[in-house]
């Protein structure tokens, strides 16, 4: 199973970062996780004014396990 990850960073500031987690997974495949990961960097702009998107991963996660850390 894959959790979605995504680093965005301050425009203003780019060494203030958030790590996003996904609330809606885990996933069963990697490309099911890739493509939320995408969806929700798109979607940064949106939620998190001033915030753009540095990075994202899927973290392998075990079952019973609720978080992932970058």
């Amino acid at each position: 199973m894959y959790m979605a990850l995504v680093l965005a960073c301050l425009i203003s500031d780019p060494n203030e970062c958030l790590v996003l987690e996904d609330q809606r997974g885990p996933y069963k495949t990697y490309e099911r996780c890739e493509a939320r990961a995408l969806e929700m960097s798109q979607a940064i702009h949106i939620s998190m004014s001033g915030f753009k998107p540095r990075q994202w991963k899927c973290k392998s996660v075990v079952k019973g396990q609720l978080s992932s850390q970058w």
